[in-house]
Order: C-alpha cells, then sequence, then structure tokens
C-alpha cells in the first residue's frame, strides 16, 4: 500500500539499517553480522548518476557524515553509529546519543557544550533542523519536541498524549517549511507543517516505515523490508 503513484521500486534488500544522503545519492549502511555483542556494517553507496551500487570504506563513510576532521569526531563520539547528528549553519555539528547525552562540537571536534536530550528519561530516535531550532522523535512517549539551540530547552511539543497523531515515529526530515515524519508503528509516513504545525498523512506503507530522505527529487524510504524509490 502506498497513496501515491502506487509504485515504489526496491533498490536494496531488508539487511538495511540506515540512510546517509549524500549530494547525489547515498550510502546503505547494511548489517553484516554480530559477534560479542558487536554489530560487523557494510556502507554502500547508490549513485544517481550511473545507478551503480559500490562499496564504501569506514573511513570514507567517517568523512561523508564528519568531514575532514573525522578521526577526532570519531574519538569524541564513542560509538559513533548510533549517534544521530546534524550540521550547524556555522559548521558545527550537533549530536545526540540514543541515551539523551547531547553534544555541540566545533569544527575541530571540539566539545562546545554538552547536556542532555530527554523526554520522559528516554533519547531520541532521531533529530532534524529547522532554523535555530531542533526537532526530536520520542517513539516511547509518541511525541516530537522542537529544542532551542541557544538555551537546549523545550519550546514545543506535538503529541505525547493518548490522542496523538503519531505511532513510535522515528526518522526525521525537513525541507523548508515542512517535516516529514516516519511512524513505524502505524506504517505511515506523516507530515508537519511547520508554520501552522498541521499534521496529515503522506504516505501509507504495508510494513514499517524506518526513514524518509529526500535528494534532489528523488524520495527514498527505509522500510522493514528494504530501500525503496517513491
Amino acid at each position: 500500500m502506498w497513496d501515491g503513484c502506487g509504485f515504489m521500486k526496491k533498490i536494496y534488500n531488508d539487511n538495511a539499517i540506515g540512510l546517509f544522503p549524500l549530494p547525489n545519492g547515498f550510502v546503505v549502511l547494511v548489517r553484516q553480522k554480530e559477534y560479542d555483542g558487536k554489530m560487523v556494517i557494510q556502507y554502500k553507496k547508490i549513485s544517481f548518476e550511473d545507478g551503480v551500487v559500490s562499496s564504501v570504506t569506514r573511513n570514507e563513510f567517517q568523512y561523508y557524515k564528519f568531514g575532514k576532521n573525522y578521526k577526532s569526531f570519531e574519538m569524541q563520539l564513542k560509538g559513533y553509529l548510533n549517534w544521530k547528528i546534524v550540521t550547524l549553519p556555522d559548521y558545527r555539528i550537533f549530536a545526540v546519543h540514543p541515551d539523551g547525552t547531547a553534544k555541540i562540537l566545533d569544527i575541530d571536534a571540539r566539545t562546545e557544550w554538552q547536556g542532555t536530550m530527554l523526554y520522559k528519561e528516554h533519547g531520541p530516535a532521531d533529530i532534524a533542523l529547522h532554523g535555530h531550532t531542533i526537532w526530536a522523535s520520542f517513539p516511547e512517549s509518541n511525541a516530537l519536541i522542537r529544542f532551542n539551540l541557544r538555551t537546549m530547552r523545550e519550546e514545543l511539543r506535538i503529541g505525547g498524549g493518548n490522542t496523538s497523531a503519531f505511532s513510535k515515529p522515528s526518522g526525521l526530515f525537513v525541507e523548508r517549511d515542512k517535516m516529514l515524519v516516519c511512524n513505524p508503528g502505524s506504517n505511515k509516513l506523516l507530515e508537519i507543517d511547520l508554520n501552522s504545525y498541521t499534521v496529515h498523512e503522506y504516505a501509507e506503507f504495508e510494513n514499517p516505515v524506518y526513514e524518509y530522505i529526500k535528494i534532489n527529487a528523488s524520495e527514498i524510504v527505509m522500510l522493514s523490508t528494504g530501500i525503496y524509490v517513491l
């Protein structure tokens, strides 16, 4: 089920665990196996220029994510795959761990600020930048919260009650004044107008949806069954 043109093209299988956008393509994080409690990850780059799927090294992915000082960022953000990041307009990086630990790092990976981003004792599943604010999704509470970047205090909360429009909200994607919210609990992708805070259904799928990214005109979703182009 998809409330769009009715057709989705599958471009990767169901062992994907994450997406990272690039200017003309994206990287898929692929689960290989686990041993001693650690997960082995491969990185696959999918290019929109020629459609080629190629392997990416760990260092190349780190460079895409953090820039030329990626080694320093890796030292500051232990278990870097678990950290959600957004790049601020002045090239600083805001990063948050699933346990709620949050940091702002300068371009040399020096910590400028450290604190917490929590709601009801839980950290966020994802974050997205909008102006001078950070939006965060909290699946345990079915809530989205906007934090002020200057004060790191909660400014606005949407959902969180028994009648919340959200169902385990996860991946967030902001484009201008619209935010797409993945809801694996309802298999729905919701769109929020960030001026009026109205919510409407953007798409519904047959399986849980965890991430959405848009690159140029291409819309990509990560479902429990794989990666698709809408």
